[in-house]
This record gives structure tokens, sequence and C-alpha cells, in this order.
């Protein structure tokens, strides 16, 4: 004989099948950080010019190793949490940010991930750029092939540095020697522009490490010129209020 289930018992599976689907949507549209699951393993911060607002990049890990990490605007007077609908989309910025404008750049395949890769040419150029506000900030994503973007983006750099300077949009450092590789190699001056510059600091205030995120585009075109990554550890004692706060972001300190 076969069983039907009565109305009585229809109702329950269906009431049963809508709340397990909520659960589910809430639980991936919303984010782990609305259940606090987030645990916050990088944070830095820079306050935006000309606003009372302070622009953070973090790195998170949440359940089932749910990796969060990016950009997040937010007011001064706001506690920073993850906010993943708000999470800027940019992997690297590609100016100073400002009061009227924060520009980034990202990449997406456009036919050349995977087996694909060999197979496209290399764009260099913008593929397209979305635009849009955040906080009332204009927010400009550049995005790239990811060819493209990969065959310019170019490796890791470690230097210890005997001095610098700082101008409005750049930094300059003198008699570098990378003592990492067998090369060997000495610079005289490295200049960096800012914008993408992370200062990490001991207790004393003092700084331990540098980290340079710097990418360079043609000014009119928008072109993809290069990219590199900086790790600079001063010779001397170098303390963090040596630097200014325009284009540089600085550690937060975790309370565990």
């Amino acid at each position: 004989m076969q069983y039907f289930p009565n109305t009585s018992q229809q109702m329950k599976i269906k009431t049963y099948t809508i709340l397990f689907l909520i659960l589910l949507i809430c639980t991936y549209s919303c984010g782990f950080d609305q259940l606090g699951k987030w645990d916050i393993s990088e944070l830095y911060a820079q306050k935006i010019d000309g606003t009372s607002k302070i622009l953070y990049k973090y790195d998170a890990w949440g359940g089932r190793d749910s990796n969060a990490n990016g950009f997040v605007i937010l007011d001064s007077t706001e506690i920073f949490k993850i906010d993943l609908k708000n999470e800027l989309p940019f992997y690297k910025l590609s100016d100073i940010p400002n009061k009227n404008k924060i520009e980034g750049i990202t990449h997406e395949c456009y036919n050349s991930c995977g087996e694909d890769y060999y197979k496209t040419k290399p764009n260099y150029k913008p593929m397209k750029v979305d635009k849009f506000q955040s906080k009332n900030i204009n927010i400009e994503n550049i995005i790239y092939q990811y060819r493209g973007y990969s065959e310019k983006d170019g490796g890791l750099e470690r230097y210890v540095f005997e001095k610098f300077i700082e101008t409005n949009d750049s930094l300059f450092f003198y008699n570098l020697n990378d003592v990492e590789s067998m090369d060997g190699i000495h610079l005289d001056e490295l200049k960096v522009k800012k914008g993408e510059v992370y200062l990490q600091q001991n207790d004393n205030k003092e700084i331990q490490k540098i980290i340079v995120e710097q990418v360079s585009l043609n000014p009119i075109t928008k072109e993809f010129i290069d990219g590199r990554t900086c790790f600079l550890t001063p010779h001397n004692k170098t303390l963090a209020n040596e630097f200014s706060q325009r284009g540089i972001f600085r550690k937060i300190k975790i309370a565990k």
C-alpha cells in the first residue's frame, strides 16, 4: 500500500523546508560577521584625507575556513567590524585615498584563466571601470585581464634601509641592502608611491617593518605598467610618528 502524508504532515514538511532555506540564505548572504564568528588576524587603518573617515584593510577567518580580506570605509566614530556587503572590490589601491575618490584595481579572467591562459594575448589596458559610491566617496574599480595583470605584477623585494625622506606623495629610502638574496643587491635610493604603505610597529612605536604594495598605471590610459611588493626594515631606530598619516596605513593592535 502506498503511503501519502496527511495535510498536517505536509504543512510541517513545508515549514521545516522554508526554515532551512531561510537559515541557508542567511548564512551565506548575511556573512559570518552577523554571527560573530570572524577572527581578525590583521587590521590596518589609514585616515582618508579631508574627511573624518577611515579606510581599513583587514584579513579575517571564519567558520568552515572561510576567509575575508579587503578594504572597507568607516567613520572615525564607528567601531571596526567585518562588513562584507560594504567591502570594496579592490585587490590593491592605485593612488592615495582622498575625500573625492578612492581608486583601486582588480582582475577577472576574460578567457585567460586555467587552460586558456596561454591561448590569449595579454592585454594591459583596463577591460572596464566600475564606478559607485561608498560612504559618500566616489569609488573607481579598474578591472584588468587576469593574464595582463599577472604578467606585469612583479615579485617580492626585501631591503634594509639607512634613512628615509617623506614628501606629500612619495617615500624615498636611502642606502638599501638586500640582506636575504644571494646577489646582495644594493640600492642608493628607492622611491615608492604612497597610498598602500603599511607600518608594522612594536609596543614602543618603533618600526619593525614597512610593507609597500605599489602599482604603476599610465596616468591617461590607465594601462597597467607594473606592480611590486617591498619589505623594508630600518637599520636604525625609526619611530612611527616620523611618518605622516597621508597615504600610510598603521597596524591596529587586536585585543584577544
